[in-house]
């Protein structure tokens, strides 16, 4: 029993190897892995761009509170499968009765457990610093609204919304600002 190689197929393949790691070594990985996230639909490369129209504010306050703090105006999963299955049955009972229910007008949202929340979380990552939110009440439910938090100094937090809607970002802030200014007191 005797192998036999098919040394001009070896070589294409060494050779092609080589070549796609020269490339990656001389472009870099970076560009690679955003067109990655632009077709899974996890870049953040837009809403760094709109910084530069964002609305920001300092706090007197640890990273990690700050963090926190945001991440508690979201809602958990729970509160938003309840609130999906609220909306689904609230369509269900639209539909049996032919439009609105007595004494629910049509528009109206029925309140749920997840109305003291402010949006869901898309994104989240402390080391890059940042918490991507979409599902903003009044806007699309995929408008991407991002907050961005930078440390300003050993005890101070630079907090800035952006988003390429101006009423998701307004809406978020407000959100975020107001219960951020009742925990911590801004920086000077």
């Amino acid at each position: 029993m005797t192998f036999v190689y098919n040394i001009p197929t070896m070589f294409r393949i060494l050779y092609f190897f080589f070549l796609g790691s020269l490339f990656l070594l001389t472009t870099g990985c970076a560009q690679l892995t955003e067109t990655a996230k632009k077709i899974w639909g996890s870049s953040t490369a837009a809403l760094e761009r709109a910084r530069v129209d964002g609305l920001r504010k300092t706090y007197t306050c640890a990273f990690a509170e700050c963090y926190d703090a945001v991440l508690g105006l979201a809602r958990t999963e729970e509160e938003q499968e309840a609130k999906a299955k609220q909306e689904e049955e609230a369509k269900k009972a639209a539909e049996e009765t032919g439009g609105a229910g007595p004494g629910q007008e049509l528009g109206q949202p029925q309140k749920s457990i997840a109305d003291n929340k402010f949006f869901d979380i898309f994104l989240k990552d402390p080391h890059q610093k940042h918490i991507v939110v979409i599902g903003v009440s009044g806007n699309v439910d995929t408008t991407e609204v991002g907050i961005f938090l930078e440390e300003a100094g050993p005890s101070a937090v630079k907090v800035e919304i952006s988003s390429l809607s101006s009423t998701a970002k307004r809406r978020v802030a407000q959100a975020v600002f107001e219960a951020l200014d009742k925990r911590f007191s801004p920086a000077s």
